[in-house]
């Protein structure tokens, strides 16, 4: 009875040795030394060393018109936030900060079609809806980079009138603005272009997230608003770029 409760227990340990063999192996360099490399590493060789790399898989999404703080009169735009739910990207890489990039003012006055050449000059693409809110809301759905609360100052969107378009910052200013992903800038200085058609209008692209001033288009990750693809630009509509992983 004994050796047979032994065998069992040997049996038992099978699979852990196993998922340890291959979780080691997955981990070993491919330099050939046997030196163990950390995932955070492997998934940053994915990308390339401005972007940052965002794991396949189910996420949250989605607000309510309070909840992103839409003020009470109706501007000549469309702006409501899409319905909670859950939603799924494949893997992908983001870049971490607004075009064109860190230290640098984000490229904005520009049309969907503009922003959509910039990045396919740099070989890489407009970003979904989906795969901008969850690398600014992360997997659970955050209204803001950094939670569900509203926090004044670590994020640029604190500006009380419109138009002031000199107010925008250069991106990294502000470090404390960033999301799960290690994204930064994606609540407050500008609101950002990506590849999605706004249903029932062709012509019409989305502009995510809450700008400098938020008293327009309201605040944080599931702010949204519409513009037609070619005309007119803003200063406060900018984007930043997609791209598929190195496999």
């Amino acid at each position: 009875m004994k050796r047979l409760q032994a065998n069992r227990a040997l049996l038992a340990l099978v699979p852990l040795v196993v998922a340890g063999f291959v979780f080691l192996h997955a981990g070993v360099s491919s330099s050939g030394d046997g030196s163990f490399i950390p995932p955070a590493d492997r998934e940053a060789a994915r990308c390339p060393a401005d972007m940052s790399y965002i794991p396949a898989g189910v996420f949250l999404a989605g607000a309510t018109g309070e909840q992103v703080e839409l003020p009470d009169y109706q501007p000549d735009i469309v702006r409501d936030p899409r319905s909670r739910g859950e939603f799924r990207t494949a893997d992908y890489c983001i870049e971490r900060y607004e075009f064109p990039g860190l230290g640098h003012r984000p490229l904005a006055d520009v049309t969907w079609v503009q922003a959509r050449v910039a990045c396919e000059l740099r070989g890489r693409r407009l970003c979904t809806e989906n795969e901008w809110a969850k690398a600014c809301g992360g997997v659970l759905g955050w209204l803001y980079p950094y939670g569900d609360v509203f926090v004044s100052g670590l994020c640029h969107a604190d500006v009380d009138e419109e138009g002031e378009y000199d107010r925008v910052v250069n991106s990294g200013v502000r470090d404390s603005c960033r999301s799960p992903w290690s994204t930064f800038n994606m609540e407050g200085n500008v609101s950002e272009w990506v590849e999605d058609r706004r249903a029932d209008a062709p012509w019409d692209r989305w502009v995510l997230g809450g700008t400098l001033w938020p008293g327009v288009y309201g605040r944080g990750c599931q702010a949204r608003h519409a513009h037609p693809a070619v005309a007119p630009v803003a200063g406060d509509d900018g984007f930043r770029c997609c791209l598929e992983p190195r496999r």
